[in-house]
């Protein structure tokens, strides 16, 4: 992954127009606290089967990147792309 990504980053920084986006779709690995039990206690497992409610990040270098920051639903970089690539939902058929 990192090879790939530094070899990437390198293109993008001497093409100097090419946008990178990396992300995911979401996580798995994280901790997660479960319900406890009628005593009140907090179970506290590293999930790795199923998805959890953590944050991902994007991460965003080149021309349009600016769009890709803050949060947002990850539905949106589906749009933002769009935006990018001049497409709208009439000329996107």
């Amino acid at each position: 992954f990192d090879k790939a990504i530094g070899a990437v980053m390198d293109f993008a920084e001497q093409d100097g127009e090419t946008l990178v986006i990396v992300t995911a779709d979401h996580e798995t690995g994280g901790f997660s606290i479960n319900q406890g039990s009628s005593m009140d206690t907090i179970v506290g497992t590293f999930n790795s089967a199923s998805h959890t409610a953590d944050l991902i990040p994007v991460f965003a270098y080149g021309p349009g990147a600016e769009l890709f920051s803050g949060i947002y639903e990850n539905t949106a970089i589906n749009y933002k792309i769009k935006k990018l690539m001049g497409l709208t939902e009439e000329n996107n058929r």
